[in-house]
């Protein structure tokens, strides 16, 4: 019989599986969205991003490589100016090395979001997503 951390386990590891079978862009493509050039290199800026909270990668380890969440880019590609505003608000990279605990949050339906994901929201009307963030995970600083 299946334990209750075993069983947690396994269906995190679908979910993961579920949101990677989506085909979020990995450092290339979005190097190539956003016009970096070729001969630069879109593993270390994107990297940069990643530290300085501006964009979320996840860990894929199989391709021992980042992938990006669709939800961060508009329809050009280009990244959304409110992404560095949530992943404020979102758990910390200490605390969430590979991105999966946020993307978790994101792709799950919210109460706060009537049901919908943050991530599909955020497209549409990111002011929500902040505010459901704001009350779930609490400003970043208040502890100050």
């Amino acid at each position: 019989m299946e334990s209750d951390r075993d069983e947690s386990r396994r269906v995190s590891i679908n979910f993961r599986d579920e949101l990677l079978a989506k085909d979020w862009p990995d450092a290339k493509r979005v190097a190539e969205s956003a016009g970096i050039q070729p001969g630069s290199n879109p593993d270390q800026y994107l990297g940069h991003l990643r530290s300085s909270g501006a964009m979320l990668g996840v860990w894929s380890a199989p391709e021992r490589a980042y992938r990006y969440p669709d939800f961060q880019f508009n329809s050009y590609g280009a990244l959304r100016t409110e992404v560095s505003d949530l992943l404020k608000l979102l758990p910390s990279d200490e605390e969430d090395r590979g991105g999966w605990r946020r993307v978790f949050w994101l792709y799950s339906p919210h109460a706060l979001l009537n049901g919908e994901t943050p991530a599909h929201v955020f497209v549409i009307e990111p002011q929500r997503v902040l505010d459901a963030a704001r009350r779930e995970f609490g400003e970043p600083n208040e502890c100050w």
